[in-house]
Order: C-alpha cells, then sequence, then structure tokens
C-alpha cells in the first residue's frame, strides 16, 4: 500500500511513498528500551510519555524533556541498535528575526522559544514581541508521521488557579505556549523543526487549544492527515500543505492573518452542558462543557472517534480546513470546513446530550430562564458511560476500534465500554477483565483482542469473545507496570504495539 502521495515539500524533498505491509525493518521480536538502549536516567523523571514509528520506520520516544530515535536502516547505513540521536531545546533561545525565516534545528521546549510578531486582536497596532514554547512539564504527547517525521506536541500555560479574564484569548499573554512540533530527521542525523502554531480558525480572538493531550495520524484512508486533542477541542491538520506566512516583501507576516487556515483547522468538540440539557432556542444561557480529548481513534471509513473529559463524539472527515471561495482561498460564504459545521453536518454521533443520569433531574430552558425538572433515570444520550447528572465528567481517556467495528471506551473513573451502532453502549468492571490498577489506555488488537494499559497493572489482554484475559508485566515484556501511553503500528505486519510506561518504553509484536 503506498502510505502517501508524492509531496514536493517546502524543503523541497520528494516523499516518494512507502510500501506497508511487510514486516519492516526490526526484528518480529519483543523489545523493551530503557536505560541500557541509551535514554538518559535524567530525562525519565517522569517517565516516557510516548514511542512512535513514522512511515520509515525510525523508532520514536519521548520524555517530557526529551526526543529520541533510533533509526531504521537503509542501503547505505546500518539501523541503530541504540538511541544516541537525542534532542531538546539545548542550543538556547530561537528568535525569528522580523525579516526572514528558517526552521529551527532544536525543540521547542521552555529554553527555546519562538518569537512572534503578533498585534492583537485588532489588527491595527504595533506587532508585539511574544515568545511561544513549550510550558512545563514540557512534552506531553508523540505520533510519527510521513517519512522520517514525528509530531511533538507540548503542554501549554492557563491562568486558571487566579483566573485571568484574558485566558485563551488574543490578550493573553501566554497564548503562543504549547502547541506542535513538525520534526523531520535529515540523512546527517540532525532535525528541521516547524512549529504550528494553533489558533480559532474563526476568529483569532480564541487561542485556547494548546495543551497537546493525543494526536493520531492516519497513514491509511485520509493519508497525512493530523488530530490533535487538546484541552478545549480537536484540531485537524494537513502537514504536507504547510508553509511559512509571509507578507508582499517576503517577510513573516505579523499575526492577525488566515494563511494559516491553508493547512490547519481549528477546532471542533461535541459538548455538553453543566446539569442543563442544552438550549437550541437560547445557546447563549447554555453552560457548555467540553474539553481534555485525551481519547483519539481514527475509523476504517476515515471519521473520528473521540473521547474527552465531559463528552464524546465521532466527527465527519472532510479534506477542507476552514471555508474556502470558488478559488480555494479561506473565505466567509463558501464551502464549509472542518470547524464551521454543524449538527449532523459535522458528527455522525453526539454523546451526553440530552441526559439524564441517576440524579433524576436536570435543569431545562423554558423559554425565559432555567428549570429544575424531573427526568427518568438513565434515560437520553450518555456521555459514554453514565454519570449522576449532564457535565458532570466521564474522564475518558481512551477509545479504539475493533476489527468487528465496535468501538471501546475506556475511564480511570468508570471503567470500560463498548457501543455498536445497533446495540448502543454495553459497560464492564476492568477487575473482571483482569485488570489491576486504574486504567490509562485502551486499544484493539487484530485479533479481536483489547490490550488494556493500567497504572500498576502493566497490559491486560482481554477476549470480549471467551471473556479471558492474559497480563504483560514488568519482566515479561514491560520495562515496569505503569502504561503511560499505547499505539498500535498497523504499517508492519506482524503490528507492533507500542507502549510507554513510567522507566522506559516497548515494542510488542509476540503476545501471549
Amino acid at each position: 500500500m503506498d502510505a502517501g502521495q508524492p509531496d514536493a515539500g517546502t524543503d523541497g524533498g520528494v516523499d516518494a511513498g512507502v510500501t506497508f505491509g511487510g514486516p519492516g525493518p526490526w526484528p518480529a521480536t519483543n523489545v523493551t528500551f530503557t536505560q541500557k538502549d541509551g535514554l538518559l536516567g535524567g530525562d525519565l523523571g517522569g517517565g516516557v510519555v510516548g514511542i512512535s514509528t513514522d512511515e520509515t520506520q525510525n523508532i520514536w520516544v519521548a520524555t517530557h524533556g526529551a526526543l529520541y530515535v533510533m533509526r531504521a536502516p537503509t542501503a547505505t547505513r546500518p539501523g541503530d541498535t541504540t538511541f544516541h540521536l537525542r534532542f531538546d531545546g539545548s542550543k538556547g533561545q530561537h528568535l525569528t528575526p522580523p525579516n526572514s525565516y528558517a526552521p529551527d534545528t532544536d525543540l521547542h521546549l521552555q529554553n527555546n522559544a519562538v518569537e512572534y510578531f503578533d498585534n492583537g486582536l485588532s489588527g491595527n497596532g504595533a506587532p508585539q514581541n511574544i515568545f511561544g514554547a513549550a510550558s512545563d512539564p514540557g512534552i506531553t504527547e508523540i505520533v510519527g508521521g510521513g517519512p522520517n517525521e514525528v509530531f511533538v506536541g507540548y503542554h501549554s500555560f492557563h491562568d486558571f488557579t487566579n483566573p485571568d479574564p484574558n485566558d485563551s484569548t488574543s490578550l493573553d499573554p501566554n497564548r503562543h505556549t504549547g502547541k506542535i512540533d513538525r520534526v523531520r530527521l535529515k540523512d546527517d542525523g540532525s532535525i528541521e523543526v516547524v512549529r504550528f502554531d494553533l489558533v480559532s480558525g474563526n476568529t483569532t480572538a480564541f487561542w485556547h487549544c494548546r495543551d497537546i493531550q493525543r494526536m493520531v495520524f492516519d497513514h491509511f484512508v485520509h493519508k497525512h492527515e493530523l488530530y490533535a486533542g487538546t484541552e478545549h477541542g480537536i484540531d485537524k491538520l494537513t502537514p504536507d500543505k504547510w508553509f511559512q506566512a509571509l507578507d508582499q516583501n517576503g517577510k513573516p507576516k505579523a499575526w492577525v492573518y488566515t494563511d494559516n487556515q491553508y493547512w490547519m483547522a481549528d477546532h471542533l468538540h461535541p459538548r455538553v452542558c453543566k446539569h442543563q440539557e442544552c438550549s437550541q432556542t437560547n445557546p447563549n444561557a447554555n453552560t457548555q462543557m467540553m474539553g481534555d480529548w485525551k481519547g483519539l481513534a481514527i475509523g476504517p471509513d476515515g471519521d473520528l472517534w473521540v473521547g474527552g473529559k465531559w463528552s464524546a463524539g465521532k466527527i465527519i472527515y472532510t479534506p477542507l480546513p476552514a471555508e474556502l471561495d470558488a478559488n480555494g482561498v479561506p473565505n466567509p460564504g463558501g464551502k464549509a470546513g472542518w470547524y464551521q459545521r454543524l449538527g449532523e453536518d459535522a458528527y455522525k454521533h453526539v454523546f451526553g446530550d440530552p441526559w439524564c443520569g441517576s440524579a433524576g433531574q436536570v435543569n431545562r430552558w423554558n423559554g425565559s430562564q432555567w428549570v429544575l425538572v424531573s427526568c427518568p433515570a438513565f434515560s437520553g444520550s450518555p456521555p459514554v458511560f453514565m454519570p449522576p447528572m449532564e457535565g458532570d465528567p466521564v474522564f475518558i481517556n481512551g477509545v479504539t476500534v475493533a476489527p468487528n467495528g465496535i468501538v471501546w471506551w475506556s475511564s480511570p473513573q468508570y471503567g470500560i465500554a463498548s457501543f455498536e451502532e445497533k446495540v448502543g453502549f454495553k459497560y464492564f468492571d476492568p477487575s473482571a477483565m483482569g485488570v489491576a490498577g486504574s486504567v490509562t489506555d485502551i486499544v484493539a488488537l487484530p485479533d479481536g483482542r483489547l490490550a488494556i494499559g493500567s497504572n500498576g497493572g502493566g497490559i491486560t489482554l482481554w477476549d470480549p469473545a471467551t471473556h479471558t484475559s492474559k497480563s504483560i508485566r514488568a519482566g515479561a515484556g514491560l520495562p515496569d507496570n505503569t502504561v503511560n501511553r499505547m499505539e498500535l503500528d498497523m504499517m508492519v505486519n506482524p503490528p507492533v504495539l507500542h507502549v510507554a510506561t513510567g522507566t522506559g518504553a516497548a515494542s510488542i509484536r509476540v503476545f501471549p
């Protein structure tokens, strides 16, 4: 299978595509990666946040403060046997002069900020020098992309403790923190880094999709589309179409501009309302709850299943990042893109509204005010799991689609749920499935079993057909029993389950 269309890219390189389905360049065995394999002990204080492979089958591992790569073999170079390539932000602050632009050669961690020229919401003020980089603790997520490419997601700073009324607006001094780096590995072992600055597409008044909590990359259906779950919504990016926005003099543009909407679409979010049935007649009265999108999964149809702290659903794919005119230029009044769509144009499913939980009551808009009314307990559309009232959190941290089409969800508070179109939801107790510890992630395997990661119990392989389970634990496939994140690489056969843990990482190809 061809991994992607030829892409001239902004650097003049050509992506000739990759053949999927073969065994790949690595042994078809189980491998663990720890300090003995080149991961520095000083980087492992917060554990490994992610392990992923790109379309060249380079193995990328990230901690909060560093990115490692184990290069796959090529016709002219043997593959690496340890992680001897490590990248961070140690080269210091990177300032982009107002009259030039060049990709960086280091990650945009806390000590390596990009300087932006930003004239705020009005668009008519003198540009300010505003810096953008990761906030503590740094890297939060990675996902492999095209050949020799990985995407690095960062944490951003929000003023939620002493609520700043300007938080997440164009007046927020931290509006450029967090975001995503596109990292491309060069033949000489160095990297080229481009920072993707995310901002609400319909207005630059809002900069509230900044904390990158989960990313998935489509290698198969809508090739080379990147999805990012954030603290607010889900963004769709087309990295192959990225370009630096320049003014008529060839200098980098100062914000505000819309050139980014050719490749970036921010944002969508299935929502519920806080102890309310969301009012359709007076939406301004709603207290909407959405965000913490830690569950993302691309379905076989190319649509996106999503789960967050309060709500969940299925987003229908569209290739358009933004509203375009007849010439393909971002322009209101054209064909609707990712974030302009509403209702059934954007979502196949929105779970959680209306919902009446165990409390048997909900606030309903009567035309002039909210009125607390009785409702049949456990009626309506649950936000996957069944909280007491609509708008109460469900803490979804994983979603995956099994080969038979059943969608599975995980929550450290509520456990495991499945969803079938004609059946609805079913619920499962993790302890009865053999899981020890709170659930941290869930991945459906090609053989129909579920790999359920937990904090303290390693991985449980549970078979929905037989309700039997087996375990993968520390010393027998994992560096330790704290599973932070999992990812299934289906580009090779047999596929690889990548597991990030508290003290290292693992690639599992042989399952008990």
